[in-house]
């Protein structure tokens, strides 16, 4: 009958940041009897880097003209060949939306379509699996053989501005076609947290403030593509097993150091191009070479330091004569000058984008009606990491105080890049001391979710329904009626999988035990729901089909339809089993159970289907609390 599935824990634990700039992994090798103290290890010896503190690697591709990878990441830097293909910041163009605005705004150097930025995310992402599994090879003395018999994990986060399952979806066929999960008959690939959730989870894990039950926080990742927010309440602040539950629905805006980049590349191509008489004393895409050097990015990531406080900021322009002066376009000596105020006007968008969408989140906190004191405001991420932008929003937060965050102090996160990859690893570890509790023990559904049921008619309720006679009991059932077992702004457990019991009836000799199973999600008001399909509002989600193949007639009830004159009723069986969702915030995993056990027999127990209607079903404000 049925089995029950083993649940050793992993051998490594991989755990993969995918930027928009910059991507981050940290790997650790869970310790038996004490995971939380295993050593974290976050991967810095990325090919062609010349500092071994680099502890990410840029984002970046070059390819061949017969579209061949030429390098990537940090190699990328010396590929400069103008025959060949250069592409950054693909990432963010998986999201069609993103990908639709961009080009009808015509922002150069984009993807060609959604599909390129596919190909381009599972090229790098391959580049990343193979450094990765080499360097863990290496430092472990695991042998190739040995990396295919071992149980992986890798766990991946997501931006909270990816709103719908469609994009879920594709990302997780990108991560498995760069072979993450794939190798070996153990390994495994899912997508585990949003980066906020992430960054929430490292934040408690690691920040030297000495947090206390009951407090609440918000967390701001502001990295180079999006910008991501989560509140979190501390439920208990004991070491080593802290807990945190979200009381507000996570949040992104599409903001980060990434388009500070652009913005700067933009003005300075203006700026030098109104000028003609400059055209032949100027090399090609200045913009681009300013963006790319050394001073500029030092400029952007001390801008705001008392230290680093000046009127201007001159940057050399390689390929200008150094005898070179404009007084009208700002060139000294070869080097283009920026004022203090031009660098303030590249961050203040950007920062009143931020500050609008904190205001947003302490908003929707204080419509529900839990306007307890938010303590602190954590920031992390590359634009996190901005002294500019942290006293631009402390000073705004003081001056123009909300009523849930009166006396919010701003933090800036410890080691604020890798605060993200190490909260996934972090969750993980404590999930495998703690049995099964991570650190985020609860979360604010985004979205309603039901399933499709049938109902005993009645002709008061079920007026111009599908009305059906069930060929084994006899009895009139109006069909494609909804069940909502998740509403939208429910408290979701992620200690206890969400049950749903299921009973089919089954006439004798009868041999199928297959049926579909279909999950519907709404974006409507909780209590204005749909209660059947055909309402609008509603769509399918996804088929789940529970296979129960192997489950015999002894194993089911055996009941008879109601005997009609001397007639005895007919035998038919009643196979109930329950079909478990595991919610994770970008992800939702099925299991099927029979008898109070896991079943897995000899074959896949479920198997989804998603409906392409229903997986581009946006939630405002951030990506669905249930994903595949």
């Amino acid at each position: 009958m049925s089995q029950v599935m083993s649940h050793d824990r992993p051998d490594i634990i991989v755990a993969v940041d995918f930027g928009t700039s910059y991507t981050g992994v940290a790997w650790a090798r869970p310790q038996r009897r004490d995971a939380l103290q295993s050593p974290i290890q976050i991967l810095n010896n990325w090919p062609g880097v010349s500092n071994k503190n680099e502890q990410k690697v840029p984002t970046c591709l070059v390819y061949n003209e017969d579209e061949s990878v030429s390098s990537w990441g940090f190699l990328c830097e010396d590929d400069d060949d103008s025959a060949k293909g250069r592409y950054e910041f693909f990432k963010i163009y998986l999201d069609q939306d993103t990908f639709e605005e961009a080009r009808l705004k015509g922002t150069k150097n984009i993807p060609k379509s959604v599909e390129h930025a596919q190909k381009l995310s599972i090229d790098f992402l391959r580049q990343i699996y193979d450094h990765s599994k080499s360097t863990v090879e290496l430092h472990t003395g695991i042998s190739r053989q040995g990396w295919r018999d071992l149980k992986v994990e890798f766990i991946f986060s997501v931006p909270t501005t990816w709103r719908t399952q469609s994009i879920i979806n594709i990302f997780k066929k990108c991560i498995a076609l760069a072979g993450f999960g794939m190798e070996g008959s153990n390994h495994s690939a899912r997508v585990e947290l949003t980066e906020s959730e992430a960054a929430a989870v490292g934040t408690i894990k690691s920040s030297v403030v000495a947090f206390q039950s009951g407090d609440i926080f918000m967390s701001v990742d502001a990295g180079g593509g999006t910008t991501d927010l989560a509140v979190m309440q501390v439920k208990e602040a004991r070491e080593p097993f802290p807990s945190l539950s979200q009381i507000s629905q996570v949040d992104g805006i599409g903001i980060g150091a990434t388009l500070i980049d652009r913005a700067f590349v933009s003005y300075i191509n203006t700026r030098l191009g109104k000028y003609r008489e400059l055209i032949d004393q100027l090399p090609p895409n200045c913009g681009e070479r300013l963006a790319k050097g050394d001073k500029f990015k030092t400029t952007k990531h001390k801008f705001g330091e008392k230290v680093y406080q000046s009127n201007s900021y001159k940057m050399t322009l390689e390929g200008a004569a150094f005898h070179l002066n404009h007084a009208a376009a700002g060139i000294e000596k070869g080097k283009v000058v920026i004022s203090w105020e031009e660098m303030q006007d590249l961050f203040d968008p950007h920062v009143e984008g931020t500050l609008q969408k904190i205001r947003e989140q302490l908003d929707w906190v204080q419509r529900q009606g839990n306007c307890s004191s938010i303590n602190y405001l954590i920031l992390s991420g590359g634009l996190g990491s901005s002294k500019y932008v942290r006293d631009c929003l402390q000073r705004e937060l003081t001056t123009n105080p909300h009523p849930c965050a009166k006396q919010i102090k701003i933090i800036q996160a410890s080691n604020p890049q890798l605060v993200v990859v190490k909260g996934l690893l972090q969750d993980r570890l404590q999930s495998l001391d703690s049995n099964i509790a991570p650190v985020i023990v609860s979360r604010i559904a985004r979205a309603s979710y039901g399933i499709l049921c049938k109902q005993k008619y009645n002709p008061m309720i079920h007026i111009n329904d599908t009305i059906e006679k069930d060929s084994c009991d006899g009895e009139k059932y109006a069909v494609n009626q909804i069940e909502w077992i998740i509403k939208k702004g429910d408290c979701v457990s992620t200690n206890a999988p969400i049950t749903q019991s299921f009973t089919q009836r089954i006439k004798a000799g009868d041999t199928n035990r297959m049926w579909d199973s279909h999950v519907v999600i709404s974006d409507r008001d909780p209590k204005r729901l749909p209660q059947n399909i055909r309402e609008e509002g509603v769509n399918i989600l996804c088929v789940v089909q529970s296979n129960l193949t192997g489950i015999n007639h002894e194993d089911m009830v055996e009941m008879r339809k109601a005997k009609r004159f001397l007639f005895k009723g007919a035998k038919f069986y009643l196979c109930r089993f329950d079909l478990h969702a595991i919610v994770a915030p970008a992800e939702i995993r099925f299991e099927l159970w029979f008898a109070g056990q896991k079943f897995s027999g000899n074959h896949d127990p479920v198997r989804i289907n998603w409906d392409n209607e229903g997986v581009n079903v946006g939630v405002h404000g951030g990506i669905h609390e249930l994903a595949a």
